[in-house]
């Protein structure tokens, strides 16, 4: 029978429900010997007597104050669930298992099978291609290079140059139901690859041999994205969600799989055999099991289980959104899964950013809903505590894309015994296993004194394992395949997607509504902006102004008629930056089989239509009387219609070549590019009668074409128009030595302003303190928000900051790196800016060296540090970098911020020697620590604990084998005794925890301010707090280490190869002009050289306008993102004290001129000779001139619009609407002696109107040719100046406008990055 049968409609489920959960021979099972009062009894009667898809509905709840009620249990309130999991599962680490038992033993009472999943792997290769040494490089160079090479290899004329690496080589083995997996091994030993392999999530570009099956099916037989669930190691959220929310959403999605099946075959075979279930019990199954609701019990209970409930209405947050923290978010990361039907879990290094009690308990839990519920589990886990190690069945240890060990846990220290190795006594087997593969650590643990060490390979490890007693178990297991007759029918699941089309649209329909609601700011902003740009209009085209009486007359209404149409198509751009920031976790959840891509395009699309109705009608309504349109009302909607269809027109175009370009550079630079062709080609810049015929494709294609016809023709058959009768003939166009120092503080309380959500729960105070009266010697971290009040001491002397981060270091636990330049560039530049001026080059050189050796990055030298969890250094590697970003500065204090989370046992490990090593040369480390291994915790000299609430209740020395930390809590009353090989850390959390507290009636706080150990440490204090004799407060001659003109250079090396290495943007940027400049030149095909008619001359015009505005708003668009990443580490760096904001500023400012150099000479030689200008010189390097600055002030004005809003997708939204302004006042729309007086003192603000002051009176302002079809006898240079205003003796005086517009760009950029902080932490 196959798995489709399952979801056969609700009234064949007796008939079909029946044959897949019966057990052969289940009998009838005794009546039920509950002693019910009887309300509930008549209740539950009533509840009997219902059909089946009824009975699943209701269920009888009992309230704490009273009588037992009947309930739906499709709509449970937030309360209610709350109530009914507080009855089940009161502390998760407690009733959990109890709660699953009687799950399971309700189940088993009536004989009904849970399906299970058997996951085997045979002969597993994986290959992947690529380039390797510097060509592995994208740096400007390679990335064209590669592209005529993949051309060249396409067509078989040059071998690939690309090397095959091996990632798993030939792996088999076999991962059981009811056992838990653990995935052990060293960093970049392929564990993340076979969990995407047996979850059937590999990508596409990889080359796979060998099989994976589960219950002996082969993966094209269902769906594995629904059937295992694959726990990524990267947070993909939306920021603007709450936790409960996105795991309701993710729940919504996954539907509940067979449980509504299993659930009705239950009650029936209840009914049957006349057992009453617990009714709590009764009512959880039952809502559980309830599809597309908005919020389930499931979400519920998860929440819980994670310890998420704490944050559960606090929003998720990303980079500049405060949100939830790191391991929180990890937490998150693994709910959105758990909250799911699959049975199969694949968790990749979940446990990043949590303590070990955390990860213990989440690990505890999944063990006992695995053992329970027959669930299959592989987990790989960074760095675990033995406790948790404990909680596995089978171990799975992968080196070098091999398995070394696969089998019951149980056996993994006899097999190393076997070949010669021992774990020694104070040890954790996980760190063993992952160190004695490694040719740096294996040494140690060799047992066999007798004979001579070597070291031992790991193929030589595998060749033992298949000679070993589990390895020969493992294959006779393979030789004999599953059974496919045993699979359960509910096991693997055949369909798509978890429910039904229209429920999956209506859950995306809901979210992207949220989505909308929390971004309200962008509509509203938008709206503002459009009523602002209208009033522009209307007052620049105002009715009395304008007037009937000539063709030449309408020519200004065709241009009020294309800036409407131009503002309606433009207000669509900020669509771009809004679907790329929801891009991954689309791709994510879609790889997932969340939804389809329609259904989550669709919502996007619909929910913004009511708003352009709005957006229109504010643009239309307030322009069309007061500009003077035609006054018939039929042609007003006729107007409003047009623009609502182009509106529509251009945000799908945007939104689509968002989805296209995947890349905010790469969209941004389609995205104008498109316009550019519609807007030249729309029939208004370049008259149709002079579009080339190679071209006149693009002027059909136009929508804007349409548009701008449908509202002339709209306008000028009007009325008001009739008494002219050549209408038709209407015009168109236009190692050093550093000091000690100790750091102590007293009394000292943090606190931040209270979040509003928490306000909004009824919170009165204004303050949340963090920190509450903490005395001791450390510091919390750099943060940037917040109050501090105490006092805090170096030395003895007051702290200031400013001289305090020349000698101090802090590791963030977000490590922030420029993506583009390698880990030794990275350090060079760190140590060239912090190190203090006399140090010299070579001294300075040997000091990276070192600091190399001591991380450890040696093998990392010339490799890319990359964006996190897209490309370059692994989280390990990063964390490294960070550590010794901050050593080549030679600090006397360093703090660090979780230096170990996101670390397998070995790389935290080999940070932690780094730590220590530092702390040998005689400087003080402070670091926070989530889960520390019993060597990690014990490398410390000094223990500083906190409960919730910052308060402390232990500071002091931890003593050898933490003697002094163990004998302090064991003198408490009531603390139970650590047991033997037990981690301190663990054990010192368990016994402190608020529940220990509440059961004991003591508070820890309390107990340690009345101990010696608090007085000692007052004293201590007292003493530290005044300065030694004959000392001297910290004293720096300049603020910085380096001088000015040094800060400056170094801050321009490192911006050469960010943007050497970045081709997004510099190279696409390059390819982009080259191509505009080819299409310029045919379609403007020789139009410089004519300059007989008025058209000419508006055609030249409008070949430069459209020039300027496209590639100068590219430049604006492209360079945003670019700077963004930039800033952020920006803002890490300045903090560090390594520079201040203008040689930051000048190093961006000063890397474009080059490069933009390039670009305004490629264009002008193209553009200038296909156009067919005169070949003067002068005229020619005028023309360079005027491209080459206006680009430039146009990337400055990108760059300044970045540096003065929060991130780039404001920046886009804020700067765009100065295109629109500075569109209408070029001087090309409407002339400036026709703009009315009010508003001309702003076309000389303008910089779009200086340069094609510039460019045209350059080119055209000296010739005295006539021009004929004018009327007016005149010539070209008079004609310039009646109908433009243009003066051709001007230029000089244009020309430095021009220079200090761009200069005044960079001057702001500079000032807004100074003075501006946008980070919030």
């Amino acid at each position: 029978m196959e798995g489709g049968d399952i979801y056969r409609a609700n009234n064949s489920l007796r008939a079909s429900s029946s044959t897949i959960w019966r057990n052969n021979g289940a009998e009838v099972f005794s009546r039920s010997s509950r002693d019910e009062d009887d309300e509930e009894a008549l209740k539950w009667a009533a509840l009997e007597r219902l059909p089946t898809y009824n009975r699943l509905k209701k269920g009888i709840m009992t309230t704490s104050h009273g009588p037992v009620n009947e309930v739906n249990v499709t709509d449970l309130g937030l309360q209610e669930r709350k109530k009914l999991l507080e009855r089940l599962v009161r502390v998760a680490e407690e009733d959990n298992e109890k709660f699953l038992l009687k799950l399971k033993e309700r189940i088993d009472r009536v004989g009904i099978d849970m399906p299970t999943i058997e996951v085997r792997y045979e002969h597993l290769n994986v290959e992947a291609v690529a380039y390797v040494g510097s060509r592995a490089l994208p740096s400007f160079m390679n990335f064209i290079v590669n592209i005529f090479e993949g051309l060249l290899n396409y067509l078989h004329v040059l071998p690939s140059r690309k090397k095959h690496m091996n990632i798993l080589k030939d792996v088999s083995g076999i991962i059981k139901p009811r056992r838990m997996t653990l995935l052990l091994g060293p960093p970049s030993s392929g564990k993340t690859t076979l969990l995407l392999a047996l979850a059937g999530k590999l990508d596409q570009d990889l080359q796979v041999s060998g099989r994976v099956t589960y219950n002996g099916h082969g993966m094209e037989e269902f769906v594995p994205q629904r059937t295992a669930a694959y726990i990524s190691q990267h947070d993909v959220h939306i920021g603007e969600m709450t936790v409960r929310e996105t795991l309701a959403f993710s729940a919504r999605c996954q539907g509940v799989g067979s449980r509504y099946d299993m659930l009705a075959e239950l009650s029936r075979r209840e009914l049957a055999a006349n057992i009453k279930p617990d009714p709590d019990l009764d009512v959880y199954m039952k809502a559980a099991a309830t599809a597309g609701q908005e919020t389930s019990v499931m979400t519920d209970y998860v929440l819980k289980i994670l310890g998420l409930d704490v944050c559960a209405d606090t929003l998720v947050g990303d980079e500049l959104l405060r949100g939830i923290s790191g391991g929180q978010r990890k937490r998150v990361t693994t709910g959105e899964m758990l909250v799911g039907p699959a049975r199969a879990l694949f968790m990749d290094e979940i446990s990043t950013g949590l303590d070990s009690s955390t990860t213990f308990q989440i690990v505890n839990s999944l063990k006992q809903s695995i053992h329970i519920l027959n669930g299959t589990a592989v987990i790989s886990l960074l760095q675990p505590a033995p406790e948790t190690y404990d909680l596995f069945d089978d171990i799975i240890l992968l080196s070098d894309g091999e398995i070394v060990y696969q089998g019951p846990r149980d056996n993994v220290l006899e097999f190393f015994e076997h070949v010669g190795f021992k774990c020694p006594e104070r040890k954790g087997v996980a760190d063993f296993l992952q160190e004695v593969t490694s040719r740096k650590d294996q040494a140690q643990y060799w047992a066999r004194k007798d004979e001579p060490y070597s070291f031992v390979t790991v193929n030589e490890f595998v060749e033992a394992f298949q000679s070993f007693r589990v390895g020969r178990r493992v294959a006779d297991e393979l030789a004999t395949s599953f059974d496919k007759t045993k699979s359960h029918p509910a096991a693997l699941t055949t369909k798509t997607y978890g429910i039904n089309k229209e429920e999956l649209l209506r859950a995306c329909f809901s979210r992207e509504y949220l989505l909308m609601k929390r971004n309200s700011f962008v509509y509203v902003f938008k709206i503002f902006q459009l009523i602002l740009m209208a009033i522009i209009a209307m007052t620049i085209f105002l009715r009395s102004e304008m007037h009937r009486d000539s063709v030449t007359e309408g020519g200004l209404y065709v241009g009020a008629l294309f800036f409407s149409v131009i503002m309606i198509m433009f207000n669509g751009m900020a669509e771009i930056s809004m679907t790329i920031a929801k891009l991954p976790v689309f791709y994510k959840q879609r790889d997932l089989r969340f939804y389809p891509s329609w259904a989550y395009a669709l919502p996007t699309w619909i929910l913004k239509i009511p708003i352009a109705f709005v957006e229109v009608a504010v643009w239309v309504f307030i322009t069309y009387y007061v500009i003077g349109f035609d006054p018939n009302v039929g042609r007003l909607f006729k107007q409003y219609l047009a623009l609502l269809l182009i509106n529509q027109a251009a945000s799908g175009l945007f939104r689509s070549i968002a989805a296209l370009g995947r890349n905010m550079i790469v969209a941004n630079t389609f995205g104008s590019f498109a316009l550019l062709m519609f807007v030249a080609l729309g029939g208004f810049i370049l008259s149709k009668d002079d579009v080339k015929k190679w071209w006149i494709w693009g002027f059909w294609s136009s929508p804007l074409m349409y548009v701008q016809n449908a509202i002339s023709v709209n306008e000028f058959l009007g009325n008001q128009w009739s008494h002219l009768q050549q209408c038709h003939k209407k015009k168109r166009g236009m190692v050093l030595p550093f000091q000690q120092h100790s750091i102590t503080f007293d009394e000292v309380t943090y606190s931040v302003d209270m979040p509003q959500e928490m306000k909004d729960q009824g919170v009165l105070e204004d303050k949340l303190v963090l920190l509450k009266g903490v005395s001791g010697a450390f510091r919390p971290g750099r943060k940037t928000g917040g109050y501090i009040d105490g006092s805090i001491t170096i030395s003895g002397y007051p702290k200031n900051q400013e001289t305090f981060a020349r000698i101090s270091g802090y590791c963030e636990q977000n490590d922030i790196h420029s993506p583009h330049v390698t880990v030794y560039e990275s350090l060079l530049y760190s140590a060239w800016l912090r190190l203090p001026s006399e140090v010299n080059y070579e001294t300075r050189k040997m000091f990276i060296e070192e600091v190399m050796e001591l991380v450890e990055l040696n093998p990392l030298r010339q490799a890319l540090v990359g964006l996190p969890g897209v490309n370059g250094l692994s989280t390990e590697q990063r964390k490294r970098l960070t550590i010794a970003v901050e050593l080549v500065a030679n600090p006397s204090i360093i703090f660090m911020d979780e230096p170990t989370s996101g670390l397998d046992a070995r790389a935290a490990a080999i940070v932690m020697r780094t730590v220590r090593n530092t702390v040998d040369t005689g400087r003080t480390v402070v670091c926070t620590i989530h889960q520390p291994s019993i060597d990690i915790f014990e490398a410390f000299d000094e223990l500083f604990l906190m409960k919730r609430g910052g308060q402390e209740i232990y500071v002091g020395p931890l003593g050898r084998y933490s003697c002094h930390l163990i004998k302090y809590f064991e003198g408490i009353n009531g603390v139970s005794k650590i047991k033997d090989g037990y981690n301190p850390a663990t054990w010192m959390l368990e016994v402190s925890s608020s529940a220990q507290e509440l059961s004991m009636g003591v508070d820890f706080t309390d107990l340690y301010k009345n101990s010696d150990l608090y007085r000692r440490n007052k004293a201590l204090i007292a003493e530290l707090s005044k300065p030694p004799p004959g000392s001297k407060d910290l004293y720096f001659p300049t603020q910085y280490s380096q001088s000015f003109f040094t800060q400056c250079m170094a801050c321009l090396w490192k911006q050469h190869w960010s943007y050497w290495r970045n081709p997004p943007y510099t190279a696409v940027r390059f390819l982009f002009t080259t191509f505009i400049a080819l299409m310029f030149g045919t379609m403007f095909w020789d139009l410089g050289s004519k300059t007989e008619r008025q058209q000419d001359l508006l055609n030249a015009m409008g070949s430069m306008y459209s020039a300027v505005l496209f590639l100068g708003i590219q430049n604006s668009l492209s360079v945003q993102p670019v700077v963004a990443i930039e800033r952020t580490v920006f803002y890490r760096e300045r903090a560090a004290g390594m520079y201040s904001a203008l040689p930051y500023a000048f190093g961006q400012v000063a890397i474009e001129l080059p490069y933009i150099f390039v670009q305004a000479g490629v264009y002008g030689l193209i553009v200038y000779a296909m156009i067919g200008f005169e070949w003067t010189a002068a005229k020619f390097f005028w023309y360079l001139f005027f491209m080459y600055f206006t680009l430039l002030y146009f990337t400055f004005y990108g760059m300044m619009a970045v540096a003065a809003t929060p991130n780039h997708h404001i920046a886009a939204v804020v700067s765009s609407a100065f295109y629109g302004i500075w569109n209408i006042f070029s001087g090309f729309i409407i002339p400036r002696p026709s703009i009315p007086v009010w508003w001309r003192w702003y076309y000389w603000g303008c910089p779009v109107a200086w340069t094609l002051y510039g460019l045209v009176a350059s080119q055209f302002g000296d010739l005295q040719n006539k021009l004929s079809g004018t009327g007016i006898d005149e010539t070209v240079e008079e004609f310039l100046r009646r109908y433009f205003g243009f003066k051709h003796d001007f230029i000089g005086v244009v020309a430095g406008v021009i220079l200090g517009i761009a200069l005044l760009f960079a001057f702001i950029f500079g000032l807004a990055i100074r003075s501006l902080n946008f980070q919030r932490r």
